[in-house]
């Protein structure tokens, strides 16, 4: 009898060992599994209300509150299309666009679609460019010539504060724009924007 108990507080013990050692090693692996990574999200991935939405009040989150959406698609027809559905202008002026979140206090958040700084390059280093601008029924077009562009996940360009275009007499006003979209490409091809020169009153 006695002989029995042993055998049975034995085997009692070992069940008990391996049961142990069993959640030590479910504990581990589940310590060792790495918790999931924040996944970060482009610029341009980005619906306007989700930017508005992951942006602080530093980051110029206040701006948008009571901001009309300015529609000018119908000026960047214009300049893209004739009636035959061609691209028919080759002669605007090269510029380099920062296609980031302008602040509303000046500075480029890069979290953020939107453009931030324009200049137009000189002569000797046109190959910098990444955009052809026109003046067409009183606004700026600006038309990216790469892939990059500051437009939304569903087509708005949004400026917190006017730019000043280096090497030119043109002032971007801030506000948020309509993109135009292109049926044939299937993208958003261009932005007609409100501008004023600064020199001229």
């Amino acid at each position: 009898m006695n002989k029995f108990k042993i055998a049975m507080g034995a085997t009692a013990l070992i069940v008990a060992a391996v049961a142990i050692v069993a959640c030590n090693k479910e504990k581990i692996a589940q310590q060792e599994v790495p918790a999931p990574q924040q996944q970060i999200v482009a610029p341009n991935d980005y619906t306007l209300a989700e930017m508005i939405e992951a942006m602080s009040w530093e980051e110029g989150k206040a701006f948008f509150e009571n901001q009309p959406i300015k529609d000018y698609s119908a000026v960047c027809e214009q300049v893209v299309k004739n009636d035959c559905g061609i691209t028919v202008k080759t002669e605007g002026l090269p510029y380099v666009v920062l296609w980031v979140w302008r602040m509303p206090n000046g500075g480029c958040n890069s979290n953020y679609s939107g453009s931030c700084i324009i200049f137009r390059p000189k002569e000797d280093s046109l190959s910098e460019a990444n955009a052809l601008g026109y003046f067409e029924g009183g606004k700026f077009v600006i038309i990216p010539t790469v892939e990059e562009n500051g437009f939304t996940a569903d087509g708005y360009l949004a400026i917190g504060s006017p730019i000043e275009i280096e090497e030119d007499s043109v002032v971007i006003q801030e506000g948020i724009y309509a993109a135009y979209f292109d049926e044939e490409t299937g993208k958003y091809s261009a932005v007609a924007v409100d501008y004023y020169m600064k020199n001229c009153f």
